[in-house]
């Protein structure tokens, strides 16, 4: 009697989440230009053509990464007020990892990757926290806590120029203000 092969069924969406996280990882740690599918197929204990199947190609693997990566429905369901402080808890927080900057940050040495960062970003960050924000002039303030708050996760956590636990402090409150200064323009 021949033993019976047990077929181990993959878990898709364990296996996606998977490839998103070891994308993310990737991207923000090498950029797109420097990482490869196989890199990241690997780091998820997967195949390349798994990940391929699911994104259909590098450029679509990023995209879905960054739109992953950038999700603030969460964050954007409390209301205005603290809004800076909870940022900064979030931003300094060591049990998180921000993601997004360097994903920005590294993606636009590349072309294909640049075009996919500024429509993920209208789309997918300024559009719904312009909507968040309101009137007057929406748009314009979206775009100004998204520039503090890109620059103050990449100089507090990716280029930790604050070292000191009293200046990191010192920074934090001044994002958190002005931050929440651009909030009440309202």
């Amino acid at each position: 009697m021949k033993p019976v092969k047990i077929i181990k069924r993959r878990d898709a969406a364990k296996s996606r989440e998977k490839i998103l996280k070891a994308a993310q990882i990737a991207f923000s740690e090498r950029g797109y230009a420097q990482t490869g599918i196989r890199d990241i197929a690997a780091q998820a204990d997967v195949s390349s053509t798994l990940l391929l199947r699911y994104y259909g190609s590098k450029a679509g693997l990023f995209e879905a990464a960054l739109i992953d990566a950038t999700r603030s429905d969460e964050l954007l369901a409390g209301g205005k007020a603290g809004f800076g402080d909870k940022l900064a808890v979030l931003f300094l927080g060591t049990t998180v990892a921000i993601r997004p900057p360097t994903m920005i940050a590294l993606s636009t040495s590349d072309e294909e990757a640049k075009e996919i960062t500024t429509r993920v970003t209208q789309e997918h960050v300024l559009k719904p926290l312009a909507k968040w924000l309101g009137p007057p002039d929406a748009n314009v303030r979206a775009l100004e806590i998204f520039m503090l708050c890109t620059s103050f996760v990449l100089y507090t956590q990716q280029l930790p120029l604050a070292t000191s636990k009293a200046s990191r402090q010192k920074f934090a409150q001044w994002f958190a203000q002005s931050v929440q200064t651009i909030i009440d323009q309202s």
